[in-house]
């Protein structure tokens, strides 16, 4: 997998620094495993404590997270 950033939706200008990193081995690896079978990962949505990995539909990339 390449390196991919996915920016928060309401972050349209300014400035924005990294430099805050944190190990995601079990992500990444859950990620790879996730394209493998159910396709490309186009957006993650963090809410509380969970992640939800949104993968293209029907080849088409879907911008709604449909919870």
């Amino acid at each position: 997998m390449n390196k991919k950033i996915f920016w928060l939706d309401e972050f349209k200008e300014g400035k924005a620094q990294g430099g805050y990193y944190f190990r995601a081995f079990d992500l990444i690896k859950f990620m790879k495993l996730v394209e493998k079978e159910e396709g490309e990962v186009v957006g993650l949505e963090f809410e509380d404590n969970n992640v939800n990995i949104i993968i293209k539909e029907n080849g088409t990339s879907n911008n709604e997270s449909n919870i």
